[in-house]
C-alpha cells in the first residue's frame, strides 16, 4: 500500500505519501478476472493514477476554501490483513538483511586502516517500508481507516444491480460489525461509490449503459462511474508498464543455499513456524563460555529482539498464521520466479489508461472531497454542541486550569476507555482528516485542543499519539521551533516510559524521527 523505496521523497513527500487517505476496494468476480486480464488487480492497477492531478478546494469547518494540491490515495483491498507478528517481525528482518548496497566509498579510519562502507543505506528504506506496511491501525488514531469504498461491478455480470446490492449489503457488514474487527472504518457511514467497468473488446456498451443508469437512479449520480478498459485488440504488443515500481515483492531464500535444506519456509505459514521453534529451542541450548545465562543480545532489528517472556506468546499466535484470515498476496509469490518480471496492462490501450486517470480525479472532485466537507461539518457541529451541553463547569475547569504531567500520580496506565461519539476522538478525528487532506493548520490546532483533552484526563497512549501529530502538522507547514522537537521526543518518551510500550510505534513515531534526523542535518 506504502511506496517509498527509491523514490528519492523528501521528508514532507514522504509524510504525505504515508499519512494519505485510505480508500478500500472490493470487486465481483466477473470484475476482477476483468483485471486479472492485464496482471493486475482492480486496486494495483489504480495505483499509479491514484495523485490528484486536478487543481481542487476543501472548505473547512468555518467555511473558508483550502487548496488541494497533490494530494494522493491510498487505495486498498478490503481484504487485506496485516501480516501475524511472527510473520511481521521475520519480514522486517528480511527487508534488512536481503538489502545491500552495491557502490561503496573508501574511509581511511587511520594511516593503517581502511574501509569500504556503503554508499548509501537502501537497507534503511525497505525497513521503512515494510514497517509502515505490516502495521495493524490502532484504536488511537484513525488515518489507518478507510474513509471509502469501492464497490466494482462488471458490464457482464448477469445481473449488474444485483451484484452491486450483494456486494453493498457485505461492505455494510463489515462497516456495522460489532464489536469493529478489521479492515477499521473511520465512521460508522463511510462512503460507498460503485464502479461498472466495461470491456472494450467483448461487451455491449448499450447493454452497460443501460445497466449503468439504473445503478444511478439506485446510489446517485455522484457516486457511480463508467470506465473502460481492455479496449486492444490483437497481440499485445511492448508498451511501458508504469505499475512495476507499486508491485513489491519480498524475495525467498536463496536457493542454492538451501536447495536441500527441509527445514527451509516454503511459505509465510511455514517461515512463522519454524521460526518460533527455533527461538524455544534456542532457550534450551548452552550458552557459550562468558554469557549470562538468561542474558541474551540480538541485533537491534532482530525479530528475535524481544523479552523472553513474549516467546510463548509468539508460539501462540503462529496458529493463526494458518487460519483463512487473508494477508497481502505480495509477501511471497506463488512460484520460484520471484523475480521474473511479469508485464502488466497488456489488454491497455492509451484510452484506456487516460481512464483510469479520469476515474481518480473523477472519484474524488464528485464524490469523495463533498463527503469530506460534509463529515467534517458533521464532526464539529458534534463537538460544538457537546462542548456546551455536557461538559460540566467542574470538567471545563479541570481541562483548562490542571496541568497533568505524564507519570505523576498514580496514573501511569491507559485505562481511559473512549466511545467513539466522545468528544476527544472526535476532535481527533478531525485533526486527521486535516492532515491527510493537507490543511495542516487546521490539523495542528485540532491536535493541539486533542493533547491537552487526553491530557486532562491521564489517557497517555492518546496523549502521545496528539503529541507527534501535532509536531508533524507544525514540521509540514515549515514552523518548526523547538516546542515542535521537544512535541516528538516527548511523544517517544511517553510510549517508553508511561504507557509501558517499549516496542511501541506508530507510524507518525518512525516519521518523527525522520523530522528529528532532518533537524540534526541543518544544525551541522
Amino acid at each position: 500500500m506504502i511506496h517509498l523505496t527509491s523514490q528519492n521523497l523528501s521528508t514532507k513527500e514522504i509524510i504525505q505519501s504515508v499519512f494519505s487517505p485510505l480508500i478500500g476496494t472490493t470487486c465481483s468476480p466477473q470484475a476482477e478476472e476483468m483485471c486479472q486480464k492485464n496482471n493486475l488487480t482492480f486496486a494495483e492497477m489504480l495505483q499509479p493514477f491514484a495523485r490528484l492531478t486536478t487543481e481542487s478546494s476543501l472548505r473547512d469547518s468555518g467555511g473558508v476554501s483550502v487548496s488541494l494540491k497533490g494530494i494522493r490515495l491510498n487505495i486498498c483491498d478490503v481484504s487485506w490483513r496485516p501480516p501475524q507478528t511472527v510473520l511481521a517481525r521475520k519480514m522486517l528482518n528480511d527487508s534488512v538483511s536481503n538489502t545491500h548496497c552495491e557502490k561503496t566509498r573508501l574511509i581511511h579510519v587511520d594511516e593503517f586502516t581502511s574501509l569500504d562502507i556503503p554508499f548509501a543505506e537502501p537497507w534503511y528504506e525497505q525497513w521503512r517500508e515494510t514497517f509502515l506496511t505490516v502495521q495493524f491501525p490502532a484504536d488511537h488514531e484513525f488515518t489507518r481507516h478507510f474513509l471509502s469504498c469501492l464497490i466494482v461491478i462488471s458490464s457482464s455480470d448477469p445481473n449488474p444491480l444485483e451484484c452491486a446490492n450483494q456486494l453493498t449489503r457485505k461492505v455494510q457488514m463489515m462497516q456495522n460489525v460489532t464489536p469493529p474487527k478489521l479492515p477499521k472504518w473511520f465512521t460508522h457511514d463511510p462512503l460507498n461509490c460503485y464502479i461498472m467497468l466495461h470491456d472494450g473488446c467483448s461487451g455491449d456498451i448499450t447493454k452497460a449503459q443501460q445497466a449503468f443508469e439504473s445503478m444511478k437512479m439506485t446510489y446517485g449520480e455522484n457516486k457511480c462511474f463508467l470506465m473502460q478498459i481492455n479496449s486492444l485488440q490483437g497481440t499485445p504488443g511492448e508498451c511501458p508498464d508504469p505499475w512495476l515500481r507499486y508491485l513489491k515483492r519480498h524475495p525467498r531464500p536463496d536457493p542454492n543455499l538451501v536447495e536441500n535444506d527441509s527445514s527451509t519456509p516454503k511459505s509465510p505459514q511455514d517461515s512463522g513456524v519454524s521460526m518460533s521453534m527455533t527461538m524455544q529451542m534456542s532457550t534450551l541450548e548452552t550458552p557459550p563460555s562468558g554469557i549470562v545465562v538468561g542474558e541474551v543480545v540480538h541485533h537491534p532489528l532482530s525479530p528475535l529482539q524481544e523479552m523472553a517472556g513474549d516467546i510463548s506468546a509468539m508460539s501462540t499466535s503462529t496458529e493463526s498464521l494458518t487460519s483463512s484470515q487473508p494477508i497481502n498476496p505480495n509477501v511471497w509469490a506463488a512460484t520460484n520466479d520471484d523475480h521474473i518480471d511479469v508485464p502488466h496492462g497488456m489488454c491497455l490501450t492509451a484510452n484506456d489508461i487516460e481512464n483510469l486517470r479520469h476515474l481518480i480525479q473523477d472519484y474524488t472532485l464528485r464524490a469523495l472531497i463533498p463527503y469530506i466537507e460534509k463529515l467534517i461539518y458533521t464532526l464539529n457541529e458534534s463537538i460544538t454542541t457537546k462542548k456546551g451541553v455536557s461538559r460540566s463547569l467542574l470538567t471545563a475547569t479541570k481541562r483548562w486550569f490542571v496541568t497533568n504531567k505524564p507519570g505523576t500520580g498514580n496514573s501511569t496506565q491507559n485505562a481511559v476507555v473512549y466511545t467513539n461519539e466522545s468528544t476527544e476522538l472526535q476532535t481527533r478525528k478531525i485533526g486527521d482528516i486535516y492532515f491527510m487532506f493537507g490543511h495542516y493548520a487546521s490539523a495542528f490546532q485540532a491536535y493541539h485542543q486533542a493533547k491537552r483533552d487526553f491530557n486532562a484526563d491521564s489517557a497517555w497512549q492518546y496523549y502521545a499519539g496528539a503529541l507527534e501529530m501535532a509536531a508533524l502538522s507544525a514540521f509540514m507547514q515549515g514552523q518548526t521551533s523547538r516546542k515542535t522537537y521537544d512535541y516528538m521526543e516527548e511523544a517517544i518518551v511517553t510510549y517508553l516510559n508511561i504507557c509501558k510500550l517499549p516496542q511501541f510505534a506508530t507510524r507518525a513515531t518512525i516519521l518523527s524521527v525522520e523530522c528529528l534526523k532532518v533537524k540534526k542535518l541543518n544544525s551541522y
